[in-house]
């Protein structure tokens, strides 16, 4: 009981904020977008500004909740926070339990962009930051699409369409409640627009 008091009194929170950026380089979507942090420590994201997520992924599928990719792992998901222009600022804490393992999360509306960061990172292993950004950028695809919004609405469309399974140039093949959403607020904005 002793040691757990020690933890918790010693224990620091760690600020990563999320959509404070003010550029259009989704790569600073989280600031910072790596950070380290001891057991016991809170890493608070901080919802500044627009709509985004911080959900927990690997490094081998990293615009994908973790949950979706190993079913025994239940990671953290902040579901969209749509904080506007600074007018309705949330968070999400995330106490670290293992500060040897890294965790890898990202934005949902920023991911295929590189809008990805992590918890210490191992700095004995090949995964980086650079590459599980390059990963979000190459699995999820930012050739062809502007967003991931966009690419799961292809995805939506093209089944629907058809009546297959959904094809893109990114090759996403998992719809998720989260991506009919995104594409319900694409088309919201898309008719709004015009």
């Amino acid at each position: 009981m002793l040691v757990s008091a020690v933890v918790a009194a010693s224990a620091k929170t760690i600020v990563i904020t999320v959509g404070g950026n003010t550029t259009n380089d989704a790569t600073t979507v989280f600031q910072p977008n790596v950070v380290v942090a001891d057991k016991g420590d809170i890493v608070l994201f901080n919802f500044t500004n627009g709509n985004h997520t911080a959900t927990q992924s690997t490094f081998a599928a990293p615009c994908t909740p973790i949950h979706d990719t190993d079913i025994a792992i239940n990671g953290f998901d902040s579901s969209f926070r749509d904080a506007g222009k600074e007018q309705a600022i949330t968070t999400l804490p995330v106490t670290i339990d293992n500060p040897n393992q890294t965790v890898w999360f990202y934005d949902f509306t920023t991911c295929a962009q590189g809008g990805v960061g992590a918890i210490n990172l191992n700095k004995s292993s090949t995964e980086t930051i650079d590459g599980f950004q390059r990963n979000a950028e190459r699995l999820n695809g930012t050739t062809h699409t502007s967003s991931s919004a966009f690419s799961t609405a292809t995805a939506i469309t093209t089944a629907t369409s058809t009546g297959s399974k959904p094809t893109t140039t990114n090759d996403a093949t998992h719809i998720s409640a989260r991506g009919i959403i995104a594409l319900a607020l694409t088309f919201i904005a898309l008719v709004i627009s015009l």
